[in-house]
C-alpha cells in the first residue's frame, strides 16, 4: 500500500430512499479497494492504512471520491452522503476545490471516533454546520453515537444503525425502540434514515411505524453507477401507511385540520408528525399550481414541494418551518423560497401553528398558512 495504490481506490454508491414515494434523496458513497490486491473492504483498508501511516491520505483520498462521484452522478436536489472520521475533522472536506456546495453534502460523523471526547471536532462540526453542510450521525444505537452525541452535535439527519432494523419485524422490541427514537427525532427537527433494510416486511414495518428514509440492500445495491430513481417499492397505499398508526384522536384532529384549511382563503395545508400532507386547499393551488389530489397523502418532503430559506439553502431535511414548529410546539414563522409546478420560484412567507391532541399530550401535526410577498416598489417612482 503506497500512494499509488491509493489512486486505484474507487467508490460504490448506495441510494438513500424515501419510503412514501421511492424517490432517491441521496447517494452515500463507499471506498473499495482494487480487487486484484489484498485489501479491497473498508476495514482492510483502514486497518493497513493505520499500520502503513497513511490513514490521512486514505481519508482525504476518499472524500475527494466522493465529490468526484456526486458532480458526475447527482441530479436534482439529491444530496451525496460522505463519510467523515472525526479523527480528521481538520482535513478540508473538498481536498480540491470542487464546486459541489455544501448545501449539496451531507457529512456522516463515523461512530469510530469519540467525537464527544474531542472539542477539535466539535468546533469543526459546528463550523460545517454554519458553512452549510447537512450533519449526519452515523450508526444512532451503537459505539459512541448515542444521546450525548445527538445533544453535543445537533444533527439535522440520524442514521439508525442496522442492529436495530435487522428482522424488525419479528421483534416488538426494536419496534418500540424504533418508534422511540421516530419521536425522539420528531421533537428535536431531525430526520432519520434506516439504514440495512434487506427485506419487504422490515420496510413494510418502517413505513408503519413512520421512519421517513431508508437504506439498504432492498432498496439498492452499493455499485459505480447511480440508479434510476424512484426505487419501486412493494405496492401499497401512503394514506394505509399511516393512517393505519394514528389514533381515532389524531385522525379526528387532523380531519377538524383539514376543514378548516379547505375553508380558509389563505393558501394553506395540513400534515401529520410524519409530515404526511393530509389537506392542500385550493388557494394554495391556486397560487403554486399543485392540484391537492397532485399532493395529498404524499410526504411535503418528497421533492415536490421544494422549499428554501432565502439563501437558497434547502429546508425540507431538518430546518423546515413545520419540524420546528411541531419540535418547540409553539408557532412558527419565516420566509421562505417556494417553487410552482412548472418550477417558478416564488418567495413566501409562512406561518406553521402545532396541532396538539389533548388526550394523548402530544402535537400530532401541524398546519401552516402561507402568502406570496409582493415585490417592494419604488415608492419615489
Amino acid at each position: 500500500m503506497d500512494t499509488e495504490f491509493l489512486s486505484r481506490l474507487w467508490v460504490a454508491a448506495q441510494p438513500i430512499v424515501d419510503l412514501s414515494t421511492g424517490e432517491i434523496i441521496g447517494y452515500e458513497t463507499l471506498i473499495r479497494g482494487d480487487p486484484a490486491l489484498p485489501w479491497t473492504s473498508p476495514e482492510q483498508l483502514f486497518a493497513e492504512a493505520r499500520v502503513r501511516g497513511l490513514d490521512a491520505e486514505l481519508e482525504a483520498q476518499c472524500r475527494a471520491l466522493g465529490i468526484d462521484w456526486a458532480l458526475q452522478h447527482l441530479t436534482g436536489t439529491q444530496k451525496l452522503f460522505l463519510n467523515i472520521n472525526g479523527a480528521y475533522a481538520g482535513l478540508p472536506i473538498d481536498p480540491h476545490g470542487r464546486s459541489l456546495e455544501p448545501a449539496r453534502m451531507a457529512l456522516e460523523i463515523s461512530e469510530h471516533h469519540n467525537t464527544l471526547a474531542s472539542v477539535d471536532c466539535l468546533q469543526q462540526i459546528q463550523r460545517w454546520r454554519e458553512d452549510g453542510y447537512a450533519i449526519v450521525i452515523d450508526d444512532y444505537g451503537v459505539g459512541y453515537a448515542g444521546l450525548g452525541l445527538l445533544l453535543a452535535t445537533q444533527p439535522h439527519i440520524v442514521k439508525i444503525d442496522r442492529s436495530l432494523i435487522a428482522d424488525i419485524d419479528h421483534h416488538t422490541a426494536r419496534q418500540s425502540v424504533v418508534a422511540h427514537f421516530r419521536d425522539l427525532a420528531l421533537d428535536q427537527g431531525i430526520t432519520l434514515v434506516a439504514e440495512g433494510i434487506e427485506t419487504a416486511a422490515e420496510l413494510e414495518v418502517l413505513q408503519r411505524i413512520g421512519i421517513p428514509l431508508g437504506q439498504g440492500f432492498f432498496l439498492g445495491r452499493p455499485q459505480r453507477e447511480s440508479v434510476a430513481s424512484p426505487v419501486l417499492l412493494p405496492t401499497r397505499g401512503s394514506a394505509g401507511v399511516f393512517r393505519a398508526t394514528l389514533p381515532a384522536s389524531d385522525q379526528e384532529i387532523l380531519q377538524k385540520a383539514a376543514e378548516m384549511a379547505y375553508a380558509t382563503p389563505f393558501p394553506t395545508y395540513v400534515v401529520t408528525r410524519t409530515r404526511h400532507i393530509v389537506a392542500w386547499n385550493e388557494t394554495a393551488a391556486m397560487l403554486m399550481g399543485w392540484s391537492p389530489s397532485q399532493l395529498e397523502q404524499h410526504r411535503c418532503h418528497d421533492q415536490q414541494l421544494d422549499h428554501h430559506d432565502l439563501t437558497g439553502r434547502p429546508l425540507c431535511v431538518g430546518a423546515c418551518p413545520l419540524v420546528w414548529s411541531m419540535a418547540k410546539n409553539r408557532a412558527y414563522k419565516e420566509r421562505v423560497i417556494g417553487f410552482t409546478a412548472e418550477g417558478t420560484p416564488r418567495e413566501l412567507e409562512t406561518l406553521a401553528t402545532p396541532l396538539w391532541n389533548p388526550v394523548t399530550h402530544k402535537v400530532v401535526g401541524a398546519i401552516e398558512y402561507f402568502w406570496e410577498i409582493e415585490p417592494a416598489t419604488d415608492s419615489s417612482a
